[in-house]
């Protein structure tokens, strides 16, 4: 299955290069990185910032990378500290990268999505055993999919950023703005239009194009305000930006470059003679449209906003208990069925735009890694240390290189036995 293949908001990391690191005890500390006696605020912003220009040094060409940004927190978000090395372009003339460089992060967005479906549903304007029949009665063949099955992967619909037509319009006009309805057509089966269901536990955006389109009509108002009221405001995320098309230049001016560098075969084409995607290799992609990605992976952000995010969902601060507990609620994500928790015998799950494991040595963690045509947004939360790691990168990498999990986890390494000091709120924007 050529998962890496597609220009998703959420190539599907979470069966092959994240979970490849979990699998390969890549967490485990015994070769890595020893702990340093200084945790003075400039000492280990040092360390963590050696290591991302060491990335930088060996991942540049392959990757197409040029500029890194990361972010870790201790002890509920109350203390945290900000990395970052390179430039905002592959060229010289590149500005640095700093700590408010945004960035887009891909399948991240579907939390966020499905957070604002369980908060409506906690207002009594839907439930997520409701139908795409009950709110998107167009959609007959779907009719008996729950809002549940969409957000937990196990809708059996097919993905639209993997359709032939769809990667053909991405590939010659990245600049195409489409509608959550044009989106949702590429997957949707009709006699000229027939792209394989699946069963099981299947990553399909269009669930979250579906999810959002029910969200809007459930609630009446726009994903952008949706995001915004529910998330963005009361986490304080002022780094978070949603469009439901193109961006404002006052976004696109704060966004680093970002470069796409993987053209491989597609989902349902996957033994193609020419890549659909490689008329983009090496192209920037900061001012494509994002349309295409929508409430399935259209935020953009910073490592220091995701944190936030990450801590006000587990920290209990965006959902009531219940609708916490429902989203948390896991599927394997090898069968598709309910499973109580990861084990070592099924360690991966997903619950409802959330991805868990379980890696020998530490235990259960929450993770994903949100991929776009031109960026990569990864972050790790681990309960038992109550530490967030959030890494992001200016590309899309080849399939099989990206290596940008495992950079996280070296991260990781270096702060797990130590306290980080704070940035505080007024914290120079540069780091050197």
């Amino acid at each position: 299955m050529k998962t890496c293949s597609q220009p998703a908001p959420g190539i599907d990391r979470i069966r092959r290069s994240l979970l490849g690191v979990l699998a390969a005890g890549l967490l485990l500390g015994g070769g890595t990185l020893p702990v340093a006696a200084a945790s003075s605020r400039e000492a280990l912003r040092a360390e963590m910032t050696e290591a991302l220009q060491e990335y930088l040094a060996e991942r540049r060409k392959v990757e197409m990378i040029s500029g890194i940004s990361a972010f870790v927190s201790l002890k509920d978000g109350e203390t945290g500290i900000s990395a970052v090395a390179g430039t905002t372009r592959l060229v010289d003339s590149g500005e640095r990268i700093t700590r408010r460089t945004l960035y887009e992060i891909g399948s991240n967005t579907k939390q966020m999505t499905a957070a604002v479906l369980l908060r409506l549903e906690a207002k009594g304007l839907l439930d997520i055993d409701q139908t795409v029949g009950d709110w998107l009665p167009q959609y007959k063949a779907w009719r008996h999919v729950s809002i549940r099955r969409l957000l937990n992967m196990t809708s059996g619909i097919p993905t639209y950023t993997e359709a032939p037509r769809f990667m053909d319009i991405q590939a010659h006009r990245p600049n195409q703005h489409f509608t959550p309805e044009q989106l949702v057509a590429f997957a949707y089966p009709t006699p000229g239009n027939q792209l394989p269901p699946s069963t099981g536990w299947f990553y399909s955006n269009t669930n979250y194009i579906l999810a959002g389109m029910i969200a809007e009509k459930a609630s009446g108002r726009s994903m952008k305000q949706l995001y915004q009221s529910f998330i963005f405001g009361p986490l304080h995320m002022k780094d978070s930006h949603y469009e439901p098309r193109a961006l404002p230049e006052s976004v696109i001016a704060r966004m680093s470059s970002g470069y796409f560098n993987n053209p491989t075969c597609g989902e349902y084409e996957p033994d193609c003679t020419v890549a659909p995607l490689a008329p983009l290799v090496g192209k920037d992609m900061r001012r494509a449209d994002i349309s295409w990605a929508g409430a399935a992976g259209g935020i953009v952000s910073t490592p220091r906003d995701l944190q936030r995010w990450v801590r006000g969902l587990f920290g209990g601060r965006v959902l009531p208990p219940r609708q916490l507990q429902e989203m948390l609620e896991l599927v394997s994500s090898e069968t598709g069925k309910p499973i109580r928790e990861t084990t070592a015998e099924d360690p991966r799950g997903f619950g409802l735009g959330v991805a868990a494991a379980y890696a020998p040595g530490l235990g259960h963690l929450w993770f994903y890694e949100g991929v776009t045509l031109g960026y990569r947004a990864v972050y790790f939360y681990f309960p038992e240390d109550d530490l967030v790691v959030t890494v992001f990168a200016n590309s899309q990498a080849p399939e099989g290189k990206d290596e940008l999990p495992p950079l996280a986890l070296r991260l990781y390494e270096i702060i797990k036995d130590r306290p980080a000091p704070d940035d505080g709120p007024e914290a120079p924007e540069d780091f050197d």
